[in-house]
């Protein structure tokens, strides 16, 4: 199964720390990270990852709530939470708090004492 591309905001603390978490947990390696900061996948752009997390995988493309519903998937002792999240109702909610969180996340980056400091890239796929 190939790795889902996650391309986050590389500005960011809180993604940064987000990143590292997730890297953490991904104990499958199901997972590769990509910041904006950098070469961007086909049908990306930089100013879309400004304003959310874009994962890609399968020849789709997840952002917001449904990103991080497809993140939490892949992760083991996580996937019922990913599921929730595609829940109508629960959906809707998450991508309003996504939004939310998206706007001010300089700022709660700020407050938390997080540094934008780039995470470690993943190293280029062996062909």
């Amino acid at each position: 199964m190939e790795a889902l591309l996650v391309v986050y905001d590389a500005d960011c603390g809180v993604c940064q720390a987000t990143v590292d978490w997730l890297r953490r947990r991904d104990r499958q390696r199901r997972l590769r990270f990509a910041g904006n900061d950098g070469e961007l996948p086909p049908g990306v752009s930089l100013e879309e990852t400004e304003h959310t997390v874009v994962v890609i995988g399968g020849g789709r493309k997840w952002t917001r709530g449904a990103a991080m519903s497809r993140i939490l998937r892949e992760l083991r002792g996580w996937a019922l939470l990913g599921q929730a999240l595609r829940v109508p109702g629960v959906a809707w909610i998450a991508d309003r708090g996504y939004d939310r969180f998206a706007r001010n996340r300089h700022r709660i980056s700020a407050a938390l004492g997080l540094d934008s400091c780039p995470a470690p890239r993943d190293p280029p796929a062996s062909t």
